[in-house]
């Protein structure tokens, strides 16, 4: 008995291709590797470094579902972003890598005022202040807390700071609910990211280097 081979038609074509953006587009988003320490540009998710990825992803995707309605469109990029906050959220917060607190390794945090130039500069800071102990206290009276040995104030305002930046990754009221959560905690217990990120904020907020008086003594100069 022969069977007629199918016919394909430009439709059915049109509907697979569609079907087929829409079963795959939940394995691009891009999510936090937080298992093992492994190399910093496959650990860090690309929102750490780029805020501005949900609409870079939106405008590479466009052509790509122009068979999609536009309101499916809009709810795939609300569930990507979903996605990726979420992923963002445990990458700061309780991934291996941000939990560990001990040790001299690439900062975590690589938004908007990581500056690797200064990299050097920032690891030197954390040898001399701290040997990379993240949960240490310490300096005159115990007032100084991690591992940059930040003071309650500096840490206070650094959570002001950080706070626009992480609005756009993490979403607002979580933003907002977790710089409440760590200006209530001494800075010693802060996830390393949070550290590294207050640092990289405060020391380049203006400019690279702008807020380096915050770290002009210590045993040796950086």
């Amino acid at each position: 008995m022969t069977t007629t081979p199918h016919r394909w038609t430009r439709r059915t074509t049109a509907l697979i291709a569609t079907l087929t953006a829409i079963l795959l587009a939940p394995a691009l988003v891009a999510g936090a590797n937080a298992v093992g320490r492994v190399p910093v540009t496959s650990a860090i998710p690309v929102t750490a470094q780029a805020p501005s990825h949900f609409a870079h992803v939106a405008r590479r995707r466009h052509g790509a579902h122009d068979s999609m309605t536009g309101s499916a469109r809009a709810a795939l990029v609300y569930y990507q972003r979903a996605r990726v906050r979420k992923a963002m959220l445990h990458f700061t917060t309780h991934s291996k890598a941000t939990s560990d607190m001990r040790g001299m390794e690439p900062s975590l945090y690589r938004g908007r005022f990581f500056d690797s130039s200064k990299e050097s500069i920032r690891r030197c800071i954390v040898k001399r202040e701290s040997e990379g102990h993240y949960d240490v206290r310490g300096g005159g009276g115990n007032r100084y807390f991690g591992a940059y040995q930040m003071s309650d104030a500096l840490a206070d305002g650094a959570t002001h700071m950080m706070l626009k930046e992480h609005k756009k990754i993490l979403g607002e009221k979580t933003a907002r609910s977790l710089m409440k959560q760590l200006r209530a905690a001494q800075p010693n217990a802060w996830p390393r990211y949070w550290q590294d990120a207050a640092f990289s904020t405060v020391y380049n907020w203006e400019s690279p280097g702008s807020g380096a008086r915050h770290w002009a003594g210590g045993r040796w100069h950086c």
